[in-house]
Parts: structure tokens; sequence; C-alpha cells
């Protein structure tokens, strides 16, 4: 019989700690730092009253711990944490939240404006017929019921242009009110329905993830690790942007390797790359820009993580995370006035070549 079924329930208030097999027991703040203590986590840079204060009103404990997997650990116990290196990445994570919200928002903004142009320069495309075509099975389709569509949500901001228009939304209505998600489907759409490819394209599920991760408060600086293929397009990215600096190949080749590994080094440098090439506007460039710096400026303005031996990934990520900035920051300023002559920093959608009927007809072949 199951715990919970009618006859074998156990009422909640009898359930004891683990009666669902990971259920923990919940601890007052006292116990949260007990529990750091039992683990490892000194109090010689942050006394224990003021690491209170800061659970009690800045994070929480979940949250926090977060962090903790940045550093090594000899049996249960880690190397070499002081509570104050918690709390000073709890706030570096908050502020580069901050700012991937705002460069990604701009970044949709940018894409809105590119497919827009498109749209304006196709003489083949009434704006209605792209989505007619991509939504095949009327999902976009509002029949003024939200209940009932699991696309629309009601929003007293959104409202009133679903009820207008999205009974037959033209492409400039949908993007309106659908996902960054769902906006990215719809260009990757239109391109191949118009025979065109964009290069930015490559970098839209690294921003989507960013986007959504700093838009739901996510943590980003949790030293996951994993194998990353780079993209093509990435790397001729860097390696321009490199190039155009005057940076060494070793500098290069060491982000390479941390975007190789590093979600986090990977995503973060497909944005920039994605904010460079969409962003046309030179006032966002510039604010975006003095954004960054400041973000930079606050990394290790406390603690010298990158020259950590106890906390390696974060070492590697904060060396990548702070060059791929300031280098960004570097070329908006140089750049001021030539940077949409850039083919691969300001890349626009082209053509795809077709293959003529002899070369087709050899490859059939092969």
């Amino acid at each position: 019989m199951s715990k919970d079924t009618p006859g074998g329930a156990v009422p909640y208030g009898m359930r004891p700690v683990g009666y669902y097999g990971t259920m923990k027991k919940k601890l007052t703040v006292a116990e949260q730092i007990a529990s750091l203590k039992r683990h490892g986590v000194a109090f010689e840079k942050y006394s224990e009253d003021k690491a209170a204060a800061f659970l009690e009103s800045n994070t929480y404990f979940f949250k926090l711990k977060a962090f903790e997997n940045n550093f090594t650990k000899t049996g249960d116990r880690y190397n070499d944490l002081d509570f104050a290196y918690l709390a000073d990445l709890s706030t570096i994570d908050c502020r580069l939240r901050e700012l991937l919200r705002t460069i990604c928002l701009n970044i949709e903004h940018a894409l809105k404006i590119r497919f827009n142009d498109l749209l304006m320069q196709d003489p083949n495309e009434d704006g209605y017929e792209v989505v007619r075509a991509f939504d095949t099975d009327g999902r976009y389709v509002f029949n003024g019921d939200y209940k009932s569509s699991s696309i629309y949500h009601y929003s007293p901001y959104t409202d009133g242009m679903i009820q207008k228009y999205c009974s037959d939304p033209a492409i400039w209505n949908l993007w309106e009110v659908v996902s960054f998600n769902d906006l990215c489907k719809l260009y990757s759409f239109y391109l191949k329905r118009s025979n065109l490819k964009d290069n930015v394209t490559h970098f839209n599920k690294s921003v989507r993830l960013l986007r959504n991760a700093a838009a739901h408060n996510n943590c980003l600086l949790i030293g996951i690790s994993e194998k990353i293929n780079l993209t093509e397009y990435l790397q001729n990215c860097l390696k321009n942007l490199f190039g155009l600096l005057g940076r060494s190949d070793m500098e290069l080749r060491s982000v390479y390797s941390a975007a190789r590994k590093y979600p986090l080094v990977h995503d973060y440098a497909c944005t920039l790359m994605a904010f460079l090439i969409l962003v046309d506007s030179t006032g966002i460039r510039n604010s975006v820009g003095e954004k960054i710096k400041t973000f930079v400026g606050r990394m290790e303005r406390y603690h010298r993580y990158s020259e950590m031996s106890a906390c390696p990934i974060l070492t590697e990520t904060m060396q990548s995370i702070e060059l791929v900035s300031n280098l960004t920051v570097e070329y908006i300023e140089l750049h001021k006035d030539d940077f949409m002559k850039n083919k691969i920093l300001h890349t626009r959608p082209q053509p795809i070549k077709t293959k003529n009927p002899m070369q087709q007809m050899f490859e059939s072949k092969k």
C-alpha cells in the first residue's frame, strides 16, 4: 500500500523527517551556520553575527549553498572556503544576472528590428502568410478564451493587442506576445522559407538559456562543467575580436578551452557576440559597454578568485569572463563609428547559394 493511499497515509503533522526519502530538516539561521561550519566553512573574514544578518536579509540558505560547488573538498569538508566568499559570490552573481537581463532584452529587441527589416524588404511576404505557414495547427490563433489556450495568458498589458490582432496575427503582432524561444523559431522558419541564412542564429540557444536563467534568478556561478562543442562561428567571432584588439593566441586559446568546459563561459561569450552582431544603436552599445565595465570592476573587488587554488573552475571562469568582457568593451569604444563594416562581428542575413545542377548530380553519386 502506498504511503499516501487511503488507509495507508500518515497525517501531515505526524510525518517524520525523511518520510519521502529526500526530505531534510528545516534549519534555523543558527543551525544553518552550524551546518556550514561542520562542512568546513570558516567565519574568519565574516563574523557569524554578520553572516546571520546576511542570511536573514540578503539571501537564503539554499541559494547561498549553491556557490559552495565552486570549491574543492576533502571528504565532506570544503577547502579554504570562508563565508565571506559565499556572500560575495551571491552579490556578484546577482550583478551578473542584472547585466544579462539588460543585454538579452536588447538582443531580443534588435532581433525583432532585423526581422522587421527583412519583412519590409520582401515583396513576397505580407506578414501574415509566414505565420500561417509556421502555425499549420492554429496554436497561435486566439479564439477569445484564455483558458483554452496554452499559448496566450491574460495580462492587462497584452490583452488589448491579443484580442484585437491575434485571431489572425501578423508576425509583428505575434512577436509582441510570445516567448523569445518562439521568436527565434519564427525567425529561423522565415530564413529557411526565404532561402536565407543568418549566422547570429548560432547564438540563439545560449541567449535564450541565459535570458531565462537571469529572468528566473537562477544562480549562474555554481561551478558547472560539461563537454561543449564550440560552433565554428563563435570561434570566428572570438578570433576576429581578439585579432582586432591585438591579443595573443594564448589568451584566445584559454577562452576556447574554458568555453569547451564551462556552459557559463560558452553562453556568456555567445551572448556578447550576439549583442555586437545585432545591436545597431550606438547609444545602447555604449550604455551596455558601461554596464559591462561596472560588472567587471565588481567581480574581484574584494577577493581574487582568479588566483585561488581551492576553486579551479571559478578561477578559470572568472578569468575568461573578465577577458571577453574587457575586449567587448574595448571593441565598442574603439569602433563606435565603423562597427557596421565588420563582416563577422556585425554579420547580416545572406542568401543561401544554391548548387548548380552539375554539382548536385556529382554529389548525389558520391
